[in-house]
């Protein structure tokens, strides 16, 4: 399985170099101080949607009007520039060490945070087969292991493979995520951390949640690295 000996090679040769300058990040880190804080940020975001707010606002007018399924959003990078670079390389050129270097820079932002476990977003099996690993999942257990939460991998399912969302309007995402997951856990999880890698309207994470709080969860929280400041179409 190619996830298993290139995330061990990863681990193995890291230098601790900073991914952006090549410079020392300092222990267990891969971004250096310098370039993490030169991550562009959402500015005043929405504690539902993660877009900016009115000044002075926790919530913007849409959600107020429609608030989405969950009851949280932390997303603080905006999918641009450098953050958006990375977190296509870790998705599409298996760095797997980035999941590592977001991880590493973002846990003390969670650690507030009173979910019970991490969950990713899933993959369908034949993406995963495709891919080789859920970008979701090893950012779920970097944040977990630095938490010291546990993650569950197993019981939310995507049960049958979508189309891409990328160009889609917000109808046809819909559409093409109808159906598209099933929760079956082994246990009751009251609190539960929805893990994905970037949020874009957000119609996946909504058909995530509507499946756990179905199945009996209670708070559900979106947590992701960054999020894309286009409203949906």
């Amino acid at each position: 399985m190619k996830l298993n000996i290139r995330h061990f090679l990863d681990r193995w040769v890291n230098s601790g170099d900073c991914l952006l300058c090549g410079l020392d990040a300092g222990p267990h880190h891969n971004l250096c101080n310098h370039c993490w804080s030169s991550l562009a940020r959402v500015p005043q975001p929405c504690v539902l949607c993660g877009l900016p707010a009115p000044q002075g606002e926790t919530l913007c007018p849409r959600c107020r009007h429609r608030p989405p399924a969950w009851q949280c959003l932390r997303a603080p990078l905006v999918f641009t520039g450098p953050t958006r670079r990375l977190l296509l390389q870790l998705k599409f050129s298996e760095r797997l060490m980035i999941a590592n270097a977001f991880a590493s820079r973002l846990w003390r932002e969670l650690a507030d945070s009173e979910v019970d476990v991490l969950m990713p977003v899933p993959l369908h099996r034949e993406r995963l087969f495709e891919r080789g690993f859920n970008q979701s999942l090893l950012i779920a257990r970097q944040l977990a292991w630095r938490l010291d939460k546990p993650v569950d991998h197993r019981s939310l399912i995507r049960t049958r493979a979508t189309s891409a969302q990328s160009g889609l309007s917000r109808r046809q995402r819909l559409d093409n995520l109808r159906r598209a997951f099933s929760y079956r856990p082994a246990r009751h999880w009251r609190r539960v951390a929805l893990i994905d890698d970037v949020i874009t309207t957000g119609s996946t994470m909504n058909a995530c949640c509507r499946q756990l709080l179905k199945g009996g969860v209670e708070t559900v929280e979106v947590w992701s690295i960054a999020r894309t400041l286009k409203e949906d179409s």
